[in-house]
């Protein structure tokens, strides 16, 4: 019997089964996943093949992630144990605004001008490179009645990309994001251009030059967004107006629909803090 797994749209607490690459797998390994983890052969693939750390299986209980981490190493495969309560996904980190480079310190202005976070550039262990995605979509619904069937029409699509880049010092109490979009990018003086998204390169290009040699750069999680999707998925809200008639016969409503992939990118990036404080 395997062990009880968490759905990736489950919002309660659980354990997340993070594999470690170090080898080209084999098709039994592929296998093992696969069936362990409820998965594809295909999306097994796909998670094994990545260049860097992902969640394979999310586990209700922590005794359930140990058999599961027990199982796969049967098969070759090193993993490590993280929980929710250790990734903090409903926990956002803290947002920057703006930084300014303060000789050995990078100080961090987010939302209180008075007070910014100084780090130490030797202290910031890890720098994340992704992309927050963001879809709206706004539709009317009808009821079914005796003389209609049940329709959905999609009146209004809105999606959105947002490059972002997370820093994290010592702890998760220094885990900072910034967003390419409501950014101050003063700090890249006469480099600084009109256009977001060519600021937010040249800032990417800025702090991975001021960063220690030590300090870990990943820039997969647009590659590996996709795959880990089965796991971590992406959060949807609705919002639905009451019911109303709309012709004879026929009631409607409309919802508004809300995904976006924070929560996903945010125990992303997580992740790989633990695991790199871990090696």
């Amino acid at each position: 019997m395997l062990p009880n797994l968490r759905e990736a749209t489950d919002i309660e607490p659980g354990y997340n089964v993070i594999y470690l690459p170090s080898q080209p797998p084999t098709a039994e390994a592929i296998e093992e996943v696969a069936t362990v983890g409820r998965l594809t052969t295909e999306q097994a693939a796909r998670l094994l093949s990545a260049p860097v750390p992902v969640p394979i299986a999310r586990a209700a209980t922590s005794h359930d992630a140990l058999l599961l981490t027990q199982r796969l190493a049967q098969s070759g495969l090193r993993t490590l144990i993280l929980s929710d309560a250790q990734l903090a996904p409903l926990q956002p980190p803290r947002r920057a605004r703006a930084l300014v480079a303060n000789g050995k310190y990078l100080e961090v202005w987010g939302s209180n001008p008075s007070a910014p976070l100084c780090m130490p550039w030797q202290d910031i262990s890890l720098v994340v490179f992704g992309t927050l995605r963001f879809r709206q979509v706004l539709a009317r619904e009808s009821t079914a009645t005796r003389r209609t069937k049940a329709e959905r029409e999609e009146i209004y699509t809105s999606d959105e990309e947002v490059p972002t880049i997370d820093l994290f010092g010592p702890t998760l109490a220094t885990h900072i994001r910034i967003r390419a979009d409501g950014f101050d990018y003063s700090c890249l003086g006469p480099r600084r251009g009109f256009l977001a998204a060519e600021n937010h390169t040249r800032l990417g290009e800025w702090l991975t030059a001021s960063v220690s040699e030590q300090t870990v750069v990943n820039r997969d999680f647009r590659a590996v967004a996709q795959a880990i999707e089965p796991i971590w998925g992406l959060t949807k809200t609705t919002s639905r107006q009451p019911f109303k008639r709309a012709g004879i016969g026929k009631i409607s409503a409309e919802t508004t629909e809300y995904v976006d992939n924070d929560r996903q990118f945010t125990c992303f990036a997580r992740s790989l803090f633990f695991i790199t404080r871990h090696a």
